[in-house]
């Protein structure tokens, strides 16, 4: 069975997307610590955006077959410095929340997380209106057939 490493920036979407695909009631809660569940570990965003944690970041790795980055699309600057992604050695997928709201640009957040160092294809996705989910509920259910 597959398990995979939300990580991404406060706000970014990391629960909600979780929330989301394990067919809970999404709901809002900042998240405080690694939360481990037996599909996801879901990081708090301040382990991305605070440069002292990102051991944090590349301890979880181990125990994950992908790490899902997350880029929230209303968001006019990236957490992630350049190839940030080399750092792990598995698998590192992009997802672009908010994809619903005015201020969202898709191209922007595109480019954040090719300056990461990660490859599309992306998965732009929206927690309100569902677009975009069923491609990541079809992945993380190939991810549990292995």
């Amino acid at each position: 069975m597959g398990r995979i490493l939300l990580i991404g920036g406060v706000g970014a979407g990391k629960t909600s997307l979780k929330q989301m695909l394990m067919n809970e009631a999404v709901n809002y809660r900042k998240t405080q610590m690694l939360n481990f569940s037996q599909t996801f570990i879901d990081c708090p965003g301040e382990y991305l955006e605070i440069p002292r944690y990102y051991h944090v970041l590349i301890d979880a790795s181990h125990q994950v077959t992908e790490i899902w980055a997350l880029q929230d699309a209303t968001k006019q600057r990236t957490f992630y410095p350049p190839k940030f992604s080399k750092v792990f050695n598995k698998p590192v997928i992009g997802v672009i929340t908010k994809t619903d709201l005015p201020k969202s640009s898709l191209e922007q957040a595109m480019s954040y997380l090719t300056y990461a160092g990660i490859k599309e294809p992306f998965y732009p996705i929206s927690i309100i209106t569902g677009e975009g989910i069923e491609p990541l509920r079809q992945r993380l259910e190939g991810l549990n057939e292995r």
